[in-house]
């Protein structure tokens, strides 16, 4: 059982015991400040209105009552102490050992899985990817991985915008230099147009391109959906519309077709087909999605840039009139991504002419420096990429900073004479508790970065586990006289090796064993 939960358990437990039914949802989680702690909770707060006491006495009563409900050997040494109305939990190194030799270990323990379809990237098909369609790329692998790793059923999908007016000025474009004429004013005048003249297809030329960078940065998708084949050459287009038209939620006004999307929220009505006949994109994304909807699916996750915020209530609004309240949408935006060069915005490319693609920045840092910059905030938070720092083989590139803690423990197994081996009732150096029980918190950073789609804290994890492993390596020599400390050590290495490598994986970063 996860040691969260553990915990949870042992409080419900005592609330059975005694009868008590709180009056609203208390926690059992990490705290901001660990050195109150390990795990913290609220429930003396959530039971002062059902005992008539205050937080504090009933925090108290519970520090003294709730180490009888941990049964388990491991748990005997544990320590539950009352800090102002709240309980903290203070754990013995034994329960970390417990937790990090159970091979269930931050792994698929989801209560409630679910059948996700997780759409992004989805550029045009007009040019090569660019840094910001390779930050959305970074981020949802990693969020399909790390939803995989606590047991949904993911499932990935690269919508292809292969209709409407971009894609005429594309093929306007080729067409213009094929014939020796200049590009048009709104068409597409980069270096790379001119490669297209002799593809017999330049939009399936292009998704090709787009499709090898994306492997090349270790992504790939389930399945690829062409907005004209799937949705338009089938009618299903029009299909949508005339179902919204049967509802009566579509009423023409002025020669146009609006959707009645106010009905559930939005600050509006859309227009479907403009009073030129013109189909608009919106009513192409309805059909999308209900088309995503009835392939049985309990959450569509989509990850869109920050300007697409006003479709999120009209395509919601299109699924509930179309389909119902299941599948649920749900929609992660990003913000855009600037790179830095000797402290200078980049802003050309001398290939493209007009942009840095995505294929040459993993081209010249790598995709593991790349994927790691481009994960590394919150995916609202602007975010600025440094290449020179990037490109560094020291300690202030976190990238290179995490991969070097895998391969410097790989070098210390190599070299050892003594084979791992855990004696749990050996006294531990405070720096090596420390790093222990930090290795333990990865469990609950797996489950929060899949609950609240925040595949940073993965990254952001692994920094602090590579600091706190260095730490530990300046303060604790491994290889000592004292065969029971020095396998005891080589056991944390090698627990702390581990954990860095099924990180890096969720971040789909390879975890070297020599640098």
């Amino acid at each position: 059982m996860r040691t969260r939960l553990r915990i949870e358990a042992a409080i419900s437990a005592y609330l059975s015991e005694h009868e008590i039914v709180p009056s609203s949802a208390w926690l059992v989680e990490l705290p901001k400040d660990r050195s109150n702690g390990d795990y913290a909770s609220n429930i003396a707060f959530v039971l002062a209105r059902t005992l008539k006491k205050s937080p504090p006495v009933i925090a108290a009563d519970l520090a003294t009552s709730l180490p009888a409900y941990f049964k388990d050997p491991a748990w005997q040494g544990i320590q539950i102490v009352a800090v102002n109305g709240f309980i903290n939990f203070i754990l013995p190194a034994t329960v970390c050992w417990q937790a990090l030799q159970d091979e269930t270990f931050a792994k698929g323990d989801e209560s409630n899985p679910e059948r996700i379809l997780l759409e992004y990237v989805s550029a045009n098909p007009t040019g090569p990817l660019h840094i910001g369609h390779g930050r959305w790329a970074a981020l949802g692998d990693s969020l399909a991985r790390v939803l995989k790793r606590v047991g949904h059923s993911v499932q990935t999908e690269f919508y292809v915008n292969d209709a409407g007016n971009q894609i005429d000025k594309l093929l306007a474009s080729v067409s213009a230099i094929k014939a020796g004429k200049p590009v048009p004013d709104d068409g597409y005048g980069g270096a790379y147009v001119k490669d297209l003249v002799d593809e017999a297809d330049p939009i399936v030329a292009l998704m090709k391109l787009q499709e090898n960078t994306l492997r090349d940065f270790r992504v790939e998708f389930d399945t690829w959906t062409r907005e004209k084949e799937t949705l338009h050459d089938t009618g299903l287009v029009q299909k949508s519309i005339n179902e919204l038209k049967q509802k009566g939620i579509a009423y023409l006004e002025e020669g146009a077709l609006f959707f009645r999307s106010t009905d559930w929220g939005d600050d509006k009505d859309r227009v479907l087909v403009k009073s030129t006949g013109e189909l608009t994109y919106f009513a192409a994304d309805i059909a999308y999605h209900q088309q995503k909807a009835l392939r049985g699916y309990d959450r569509l996750i989509n990850i869109w840039g920050a300007d697409h915020h006003g479709y999120i209530t009209r395509v919601t609004a299109g699924i509930k009139a179309l389909v119902g309240d299941t599948p649920i949408l749900e929609v992660l935006l990003g913000q855009l991504v600037t790179l830095l060069r000797d402290g200078v915005e980049v802003r050309m490319s001398k290939r493209t002419g007009d942009m840095v693609s995505l294929q040459e920045v993993i081209e010249e840092i790598g995709a593991d420096a790349a994927r790691f910059f481009l994960v590394i905030k919150n995916a609202d938070t602007h975010l600025d990429f440094d290449l020179d720092l990037a490109k560094k083989q020291s300690n202030d590139n976190p990238v290179f900073y995490v991969q070097y803690a895998h391969a410097r423990i790989c070098s210390i197994l190599r070299k050892s004479e003594q084979k791992p081996l855990v004696h749990p009732a050996l006294d531990l150096h405070p720096t090596e508790l420390k790093l222990l029980k930090f290795l333990l918190s990865f469990e609950d950073e797996v489950i929060l970065a899949a609950s609240r789609r925040e595949p940073h804290r993965i990254a952001n994890y692994l920094i602090e586990l590579a600091t706190h492993f260095h730490a530990f390596y300046h303060d604790c020599k491994v290889n000592v006289e004292d065969q029971a400390m020095a396998q005891n050590r080589l056991a944390i290495c090698l627990a702390v090796k581990r954990i860095l490598a099924e990180g890096l994986e969720l971040l789909g970063i390879t975890a070297p064993e020599s640098m």
